[in-house]
């Protein structure tokens, strides 16, 4: 965590590495259920707060799919994601930069605005749910 200027606490970086290494872009919930295991005497707000504060820090992001939940993603560099339309399962698309670059440009010269990035969320099936409909 020494790319923030965050003060170094065990709860944050214990919350930082259970998120960092779960791939499912989990809700406040299941990272509480996660960092509980580790931290027993950890609150949920404790760990709200901390993750607001790494969100806010611009060291994970916060990520909006539309289920009324908040989910969150350690990664932080430019990629977009799926959301499985049977399953609900959220999954990382990754794309060369330069394709995320040229939409941002195409909207940029046929708006009147400035875009400077996008978060994208495709929906669809995801390759798991789409074998066991075959």
């Amino acid at each position: 965590m020494s790319e923030t200027k965050l003060r170094y606490s065990k709860q944050r970086e214990t919350i930082y590495e259970v998120l960092k290494d779960d791939c499912t872009h989990p809700s406040v919930d299941a990272i509480y259920t996660q960092v509980k295991k580790r931290i027993p005497d950890i609150s949920l707000g404790t760990v709200y707060r901390n993750l607001n504060l790494l969100a806010d820090n611009k060291r994970i992001n916060r990520l909006d799919i539309g289920d009324g939940v908040i989910h969150f993603d350690a990664r932080t560099d430019p990629h977009l994601h799926m959301v499985c339309d049977e399953c609900g399962l959220i999954q990382d698309i990754v794309c060369h930069d330069s394709t995320l670059l040229e939409l941002i440009n195409k909207v940029n010269r046929h708006s009147e605005h400035e875009i400077h990035s996008a978060d994208i969320i495709f929906h669809g099936t995801c390759s798991h749910c789409l074998k066991k409909k075959s």
